[in-house]
């Protein structure tokens, strides 16, 4: 099966199968390193990943060098992925690569679901070191009718520090995506903070497509459209779930002139 095929879980398990490959080396580290690995389990020790992650061709020339030789490396998420395994293998690459940072490929709203828990998780451990990462989703389809995205991952040049607000945009099972890009491209084209609070694998889908479609709205106004995204604990306004707490996922959106 070639590199391309493969999810992350896949690459994972097989590097640890592989004489030398992380289980065998595992063993030979020192107790003080096994220490310093648990106290940290996104640290910046070990061996890099970004030597066995699959490749493909794809995606424009981004900020901060991120596309080698035509060259962009990606990390197939599924349904299946493990988020903080998913968050391990970028917050590696983030730190240790100067200059390709792989995107999250995903399909289907529940393996765009585990993408962008795996972006929050990693961006949490790697906001503790005064690095942060910004998103931006590229589908590969008809966004009317497709679901297969490409997660590109750019370091922020500073972190980012945006909380929620009542004034935050939802997205839910039904909203209309295209209304939400609108409302998107309003706030951004009017130099407004925006965002978008949501949870559940379709509200998390309807989110990114409409961030998508907002950077096409505003793609001719020289307007490029990232986002930083993070999970929050709130209080739950759907009927019947006053006042109880839930975590959500916050899509801060970070337009650039």
């Amino acid at each position: 099966m070639s590199g391309i095929d493969q999810s992350l879980d896949d690459i994972i398990k097989g590097d640890s199968r592989r004489p030398g490959g992380a289980a065998t080396r595992g063993r030979q580290r020192t107790s003080g390193a096994r220490s310093a690995a648990q106290s940290k389990p996104y640290g910046s020790g070990g061996r890099a990943v970004q030597s066995r992650l699959p490749s493909r061709k794809g995606g424009g020339r981004a900020e901060q060098a991120v596309e080698t030789d035509g060259l962009r490396e990606t990390l197939k998420v599924s349904s299946a992925t493990v988020p903080n395994k998913l968050a391990g293998a970028i917050c590696n690459v983030v730190r240790e690569s100067a200059g390709a940072i792989p995107g999250v490929m995903a399909t289907g709203p529940a393996s765009i679901n585990q993408a962008i828990k795996g972006i929050s998780i990693a961006r949490k451990y790697l906001l503790e070191e005064s690095i942060d990462i910004l998103v931006k989703p590229q589908f590969e389809e008809d966004l009317r009718s497709g679901s297969n995205v490409i997660f590109q991952i750019f370091r922020a040049a500073r972190p980012i520090n945006r909380e929620p607000t009542e004034d935050d945009l939802s997205a839910k099972d039904k909203t209309d995506c295209f209304k939400l890009a609108g409302a998107i491209a309003g706030r951004v084209r009017n130099n407004e903070q925006v965002a978008v609070t949501t949870k559940g694998p379709v509200p998390v889908l309807v989110a990114v497509k409409a961030i998508a479609l907002a950077q096409d709205y505003v793609t001719e106004e020289g307007i490029d459209i990232k986002f930083a995204v993070q999970f929050r604990d709130l209080e739950n306004t759907d009927r019947g779930m006053d006042n109880i707490p839930s975590t959500y996922l916050h899509f801060a959106i970070c337009p650039r002139s």
